[in-house]
């Protein structure tokens, strides 16, 4: 636990006690007179949705957004909470009361001046507005008020502690938004006028092309913290990110579960550096809809198709072995808050066992029929395109005689039919299970009061419902590990969904273009697991402030 102790005590402080996060200026690195180098950093594109902090798509929208809009803290390399917006804070003793003091003299991108009441209206706004769930981060329920105490002091008040206050959902991860450009607009969510993306970042957005996925970034040299190093972030579109940085074309790319042979090019040249992220900072679940009742509500079918799937042997086809399989439970291995859960390691013989057991006869056919006589034949929805992933899942489980039906659709559909309950089955990939923000994420996937793309669908525990608020409410570390074991072995048990692979993150860069990457701890705003860190490119450094900040 000492890591993750250590990382708390820097996220939150110690509970029960007053505490000013104001850094000591002798720990920063030290000034020089010679200003680094700028560069243009060429990056492989994607639509990520339009980047304002109501529109993006998931974790890779957020981190378009970070580069537009700041936060009150923010993390490096070390994982230490650096003051950002914010000079430092003060939390209560009972852990109701967070106090922030803001920097002066920070504006927006158009020149009027930041303030606390912006930060007043950055949470209040967000609770007038129906947003979508693929915004990943929005502010959490138990913030019950938000005070400008002057202009550059600001009060959060809880209505009960939340051990993810600055991480996820609140002080570490909202974009603070301007008053006097978004009190003006009534749907947030469907707002795509670009020249409403005024922050107060680092960038400004020059061009989107929602069709490519293309971005244009130009520094705002008049960043409060500096002129940033990068001075040009182009995400631009490539047929094959790997060839293109190759070919001097791209300046970073990567993939999950890139196999050797993919990898040997970067390793042999001494001018690319590759990173590899936490292992569990993505993956892929299967996921049966328990709503539709039948067999996909009966635990022991869950169970038995379980035991069919070789993950071992997915992340050997599919990777290589560059990965690992995934854990019932949930959270990974390496992750402090990790439990020891029933695997189901691969055996057919034990999963007919289980199917006949539970009364789903075999036919002549070699597939089989509920107790219900319905047979069990299921639509797997997965987004397009298909791929071998989909093609190991639907043999592995037709040899116990389940059939599956892959139908691949684009994201946006694929997301808009599994929120609506419009599935049977279906393949879903998510990140950041190795992060800050586990083990809350227990709660957003598990529990029934939160709606996400990647929620157990139908899954409904009472037991894990009261489990994830505990925990969430619960400061110690110790108590929350206990809490959270019994969370993840419920979910073991119960088994709504099942991580399929956890392959491993690989970043690659040129490190003669830019050579300040890395993968933070926890992830960029506690769960997304990305090297593109926007303090890197501000400071060209991978820990600490500008010594002027």
């Amino acid at each position: 636990m000492a890591l993750l102790v250590a990382l708390a005590l820097a996220l939150t402080g110690c509970p029960g006690q007053e505490e000013d996060t104001e850094p000591e200026t002798d720990e920063t690195p030290e000034a020089t007179d010679e200003a680094p180098e700028r560069v243009t950093l060429r990056l492989p594109g994607g639509d990520q949705g339009f980047p304002s902090p109501f529109g993006y798509m998931r974790g890779p929208g957020y981190v378009q957004t970070s580069f537009i809009y700041d936060t009150l803290v923010w993390k490096d390399a070390s994982g230490e909470v650096l003051p950002w917006l914010a000079s430092g804070f003060e939390e209560s003793d009972d852990g109701l009361t967070y106090t922030f003091e803001l920097r002066e003299g920070i504006t927006w991108h158009d020149g009027e001046p930041f303030t606390a009441q912006d930060v007043v209206f950055t949470f209040a706004y967000f609770d007038q507005q129906q947003i979508s769930p693929q915004v990943i981060v929005q502010p959490i329920e138990e913030i019950e008020e938000v005070t400008a105490v002057d202009d550059h002091t600001v009060e959060f008040t809880l209505s009960e502690p939340a051990a993810t206050f600055l991480q996820f959902g609140a002080a570490g991860a909202v974009p603070i938004v301007p008053e006097h450009i978004w009190s003006g607009v009534d749907d947030a969510a469907q707002a795509s006028d670009v020249a409403l993306l005024v922050g107060t970042g680092p960038y400004r957005l020059e061009q989107y092309s929602p069709g490519e996925g293309s971005y244009l970034y130009t520094a705002n040299d008049d960043y409060f913290l500096g002129t940033p190093v990068v001075e040009r972030l182009e995400f631009v579109e490539v047929g094959d990110p790997l060839t293109a940085l190759l070919a001097g074309e791209l300046s970073a790319a990567g993939g999950n579960g890139l196999r050797d042979d993919a990898l040997a090019p970067f390793e042999e040249d001494d001018r690319y550096e590759i990173l590899e992220a936490p292992p569990g900072s993505a993956g892929t679940a299967l996921y049966w809809n328990l709503a539709r009742g039948g067999a996909l509500a009966d635990p022991q079918f869950r169970r038995a198709c379980a035991l069919a799937i070789d993950r071992e042997d997915m992340v050997q086809r599919l990777f290589g072995g560059n990965g690992a399989p995934g854990n019932p439970g949930w959270i990974p291995p390496e992750h402090p808050f990790h439990a020891e859960v029933e695997q189901y390691a691969f055996d057919l013989e034990a999963a007919n066992a289980l199917l006949d057991e539970a009364g789903y006869a075999r036919g002549e056919d070699g597939m089989r029929t509920g107790p219900d006589g319905q047979p069990l034949s299921f639509e797997l929805l997965v987004p397009a395109p298909a791929g071998p992933p989909v093609d190991l899942v639907v043999g592995y489980l037709a040899e116990i005689g389940v059939q599956l039906e892959p139908q691949a659709l684009d994201t946006p559909s694929f997301n808009q039919r599994v929120l609506a309950g419009e599935t049977d089955m279906s393949m879903i990939s998510f990140g950041g299970m190795n992060s800050d923000l586990a083990p809350d994420y227990l709660r957003l996937i598990y529990s029934t009061e939160e709606q996400l793309v990647q929620q157990a669908q139908g899954y409904e525990n009472p037991r894990v419902d009261e489990l994830a608020r505990e925990q969430l409410n619960t400061l110690d570390d110790d108590e929350r590990l206990e809490i959270v074991t019994e969370i993840q072995e419920i979910v073991a048990e119960d088994l709504p969904l099942l991580p399929l692979v956890y392959p491993t993150g690989f970043s690659i860069h040129d490190t003669e273009v830019f050579d300040a990457w890395y993968y933070t701890p926890g992830g960029v705003a506690g769960v997304v697991p990305t090297t593109y860190n926007k303090h890197a490119f501000v400071t060209g450094q991978e820990t600490g402030m500008p010594t002027d900040s």
